[in-house]
C-alpha cells in the first residue's frame, strides 16, 4: 500500500505501534522549526550552451528538474518534470539538447532513466523496472550517445552499456561482476573509462575500445589504491585522477596511456586531501576542491603544464557544483550562515566578481546571523586526535551546562563539513550545543584515517564517538543525561552503538535509517551494495564478529527513550533495521517513538515528511533533555 502526504505517513505509524508515543496529530505548525525545514534553494546546476540554466529545485516540496533561461532569473523558472518521487539526478549533453534524467518510485533508489528534448520538452522513456536499477548516464561529446550503468543481467552486479540516439538500442560494452560505472569518452568516442568500485580505498580503471570490445587496466595492476577519476586531457594522452597512490592522502595524478605511469602533478597543494577534480569541455582547465579540515577551497589548473590559473575570490566555506560551459565557470559555495548559491564566474576576467545566478528562500530568516562552528581537536581512548565541529548558542554563558546533541555522520566514510545546516542552527536557536565529530573511518583525513574503523575495528569509531560526549563534560559544556544521541544511516549505527557502550553518558537518543543488527542489515540491503559494506563491516560468514557490534544484542544497556525514523522503501538498510530494534526495546519497557514513511527511502526527500520529522524530533529532544 502506497500512500502520499504527512497523513499516510502518520497512518502508517499508527498502525505499528503508536505515533510517538500515541499523542495526537494536529496540522504542522507554520512557526518554529517549519520555517527552517522550508528554506530552500535550487542545487546540481548545469550551464547550456545558449545560456539556459538547469537545475533541481523544490518549491513544491519535491525535488524536480527546472530551467531558466538565458536573460532570465529565478523567478521564470519553468518545471520541466513532475515525477510523484522527484527526480534522482540528470545529466546534460555538451550540445545542451538532451538530458538524460533518472527517477526512481517512493525513494527505492530502483532508477528507471528517460530522455529529454530541451527543444519541446518531450520525456521519452527509455528504461523503466522497479527490479532494476538504470543509473550513471555520461555522455559521449558528440551528444549523439550516452554510457551508463545497470543491474538488469544480475541485481548484484553493475554491468555498462552505451545508448545511441540515433538507434534509441543500446549496447553491453563492460560486463563483469562487481559494481562499474560508466566515465568519460575521450575525443573521438571510440574510447571509454569505465570505474570498478571494489572498496572504499580500493578502485580500477579500465580503457575499453569501443569498436573491438578489448579493453585493459590504467590503473596499476594487483596494487590496493583509490583512483576516483577526473577525465581525459586535451589531447587523450593522460587521464586525470584524483588518488593516494603510493601515499596517504587523496591527490591529483596524471597518468600516462602509453606509459602507464603515475605522477602527481600538485605538489603546491599537498598537505590536504583533494575533494574533487572537474575538467572543462576543451580540457585545457582543471578546477580543484581542495578539502582544508573540513572546509573547501578552490584551486585552478592549465592541463598542458598544471600551473596556476587566477580564480574566483570566495570566502571560507564549502565548494561544491563546479562545471565549466565555455568562457563560464558555475559553483555554489555555503558556510553556516550562508546557502549555497550557485554562481557564474568569467575565466576570460579574472577580477571580476561573480554573478549569483540563484536565490535561496530563507523563510524571512536572518541567516547571516546563523552561529559558525569551531574546529575543535578532542583526544579519543587511545590518545588519537578526533576533529570536530562545535556549535554553540548565540547566548552561551562560559561554564552554563547545557542540553547538548551530539551529531553522527553517515558514510561511515564520509566527513561532516561546516556547511549550512538549518536543522542545527534551529536546535541552537532553541539553547542547544551541538558537536559533530569526525571519528576515526571519516574521508578527508587521508586513507590511514579512513581505513582505521575497518572490520575488527569498528568499535574503536564507536569509542571515538563516546568520547565527543566526554570532551564536552570535561570542558564544562554540559553534563550526564543532558546529551542526545543522533544520526542517520551509519550515524544511525553510531547513535544506537554509542548509546549500548555508554549509556550513562546519554538521555536521549533518535536513530535515523540506521543499523543495529548487521546480520540482517547485511542479509536484505540490495545484493549489488552486499560486496562493498562487507568489505568495511566483516563478511556475513563472519557472524560471530557481527553480532559482537550489533546494538540489538545489547538492548538490555539501553535504558533512555530512543526515537526512530525510517523509509519503508529503504533499499541501503531496510525498515527491520528500525522495527526490531523498536520491538525489543519496547517488550523492555524502553520508551520508544517510531515514524515509517511509505513514501521515503533512505532518507525523508518530501518536504511534508522532513517537517514531521523534525517537528517530532525537535518535540523529542525538548521532552527527554530540558527536564
Amino acid at each position: 500500500m502506497r500512500r502520499t502526504g504527512i497523513g499516510g505517513s502518520l497512518i502508517l505509524a499508527v498502525l505499528m505501534g503508536g505515533f510517538l508515543g500515541g499523542a495526537a496529530w494536529a496540522e504542522p505548525k507554520t512557526t518554529g522549526i517549519a520555517a527552517y525545514v522550508k528554506m530552500r534553494w535550487p542545487g546540481a546546476a548545469t550551464l547550456a550552451p545558449d545560456g539556459t540554466l538547469y537545475f533541481v529545485y523544490d518549491p513544491d516540496g519535491i525535488r524536480q528538474l527546472y530551467k531558466v533561461s538565458s536573460g532570465k532569473t529565478q523567478k521564470d523558472a519553468v518545471k520541466l518534470t513532475t515525477f510523484p518521487d522527484g527526480v534522482g539526478g540528470y545529466s546534460l549533453s555538451d550540445d545542451g539538447k538532451w538530458i538524460a534524467i533518472t527517477a526512481a518510485i517512493g525513494g527505492s533508489e530502483q532508477f528507471s532513466l528517460y530522455l529529454m528534448d530541451t527543444a519541446t520538452g518531450k520525456l521519452e522513456t527509455l528504461f523503466e523496472n522497479p527490479k532494476f536499477v538504470y543509473a550513471g548516464p555520461v555522455w559521449r561529446r558528440d551528444s549523439q550517445a550516452f554510457a551508463y550503468r545497470a543491474n538488469d543481467e544480475s541485481l548484484a552486479d553493475f554491468h555498462v552499456s552505451v545508448f545511441d540516439l540515433a538507434t534509441r538500442q543500446s549496447k553491453k560494452v563492460f560486463a563483469d561482476k562487481g559494481h562499474h560505472d560508466a566515465v568519460d569518452f575521450n575525443r573521438d568516442g571510440m574510447k571509454l573509462i569505465v570505474q570498478r568500485s571494489i572498496s572504499a580505498t580500493h578502485t580500477q580503471l579500465f580503457e575499453v575500445d569501443l569498436a573491438s570490445g578489448e579493453r585493459r587496466e590504467i590503473t596499476p595492476k594487483d596494487e590496493q589504491w583509490t583512483f576516483e577519476p577526473v577525465g581525459y586531457n586535451f589531447d587523450d594522452s593522460q587521464f586525470i585522477v584524483n588518488t593516494n597512490y603510493k601515499g596517504d592522502l587523496q591527490a591529483i595524478h596524471a597518468m600516462d596511456l602509453r606509459t602507464g605511469a603515475v605522477k602527481p602533478v600538485l605538489s603546491d597543494l599537498s598537505g590536504w586531501e583533494v575533494d574533487f577534480g572537474v575538467l572543462n569541455e576543451d580540457r585545457t582547465v582543471l578546477a580543484v576542491g581542495v578539502n582544508e579540515d573540513g572546509y573547501g577551497t578552490l584551486h585552478l589548473r592549465r592541463t598542458s603544464d598544471f600551473t596556476p590559473v587566477a580564480g574566483p575570490k570566495l570566502p571560507k566555506g564549502v565548494v561544491g557544483n563546479v562545471a565549466f560551459q565555455g568562457k563560464f565557470m558555475l559553483y555554489a559555495l555555503d558556510n553556516a550562515n550562508t546557502p549555497g548559491l550557485i554562481y557564474k564566474w568569467d575565466l576570460n576576467k579574472p577580477d571580476a566578481s561573480s554573478v549569483a545566478l540563484t536565490d535561496a528562500d530563507t523563510q524571512g530568516i536572518d541567516v547571516s546571523k546563523f552561529r559558525l562552528p569551531e574546529l575543535v581537536r578532542y583526544e579519543s581512548f587511545d590518545g588519537m586526535k578526533i576533529p570536530a565541529f562545535l556549535y554553540l548558542p548565540g547566548d552561551y554563558e562560559k561554564g552554563k551546562k547545557i542540553p547538548f546533541i551530539v551529531s553522527y555522520h553517515g558514510g561511515p566514510e564520509a566527513q561532516y563539513r561546516p556547511s549550512f545546516n538549518r536543522a542545527y542552527q534551529y536546535l541552537l536557536a532553541r539553547g542547544y550545543g551541538v558537536i559533530a565529530p569526525n571519528p576515526r573511518g571519516s574521508s578527508g583525513y587521508g586513507k590511514a584515517f579512513l581505513e582505521a574503523d575497518n572490520y575488527k575495528n569498528r568499535m574503536k569509531s564507536v569509542n571515538d564517538g563516546v568520547w565527543a560526549v566526554k570532551y564536552l563534560i570535561a570542558q564544562g559544556f554540559t553534563e550526564k543525561r543532558k546529551v542526545a544521541a543522533w544520526g542517520g544511516s551509519y550515524g544511525g549505527f553510531m547513535t544506537m552503538a554509542a548509546i549500548t557502550e555508554a549509556p550513562e553518558l546519554f538521555g536521549a537518543a533518535c536513530d535515523v535509517v540506521g543499523i543495529v543488527n548487521f546480520e540482517t542489515f547485511l542479509e536484505q540491503t540490495k545484493d549489488y551494495r552486499r560486496k562493498l559494506r562487507e568489505v568495511e563491516y566483516g563478511p556475513l560468514t563472519d557472524r560471530e564478529f557481527l553480532k559482537s557490534i550489533s546494538p540489538i544484542h545489547k538492548v538490555d544497556k539501553i535504558d533512555m527513550p530512543l526515537m526512530v525514523a525510517h523509509g519503508l522503501n529503504d533499499p541501503r538498510v531496510p525498515v527491520g533495521e528500525a522495527m526490531q530494534i523498536a520491538v525489543a526495546l519496547k517488550k523492555r519497557g524502553v520508551e520508544v517513538a517510531e515514524l515509517y514513511f511509505p513514501d521515503e527511502g533512505h532518507g525523508f526527500a518530501k518536504e511534508n515528511n522532513r517537517l514531521l520529522y523534525y517537528e517530532e524530533m525537535a518535540k523529542f529532544f525538548d521532552k527527554h533533555l530540558r527536564q
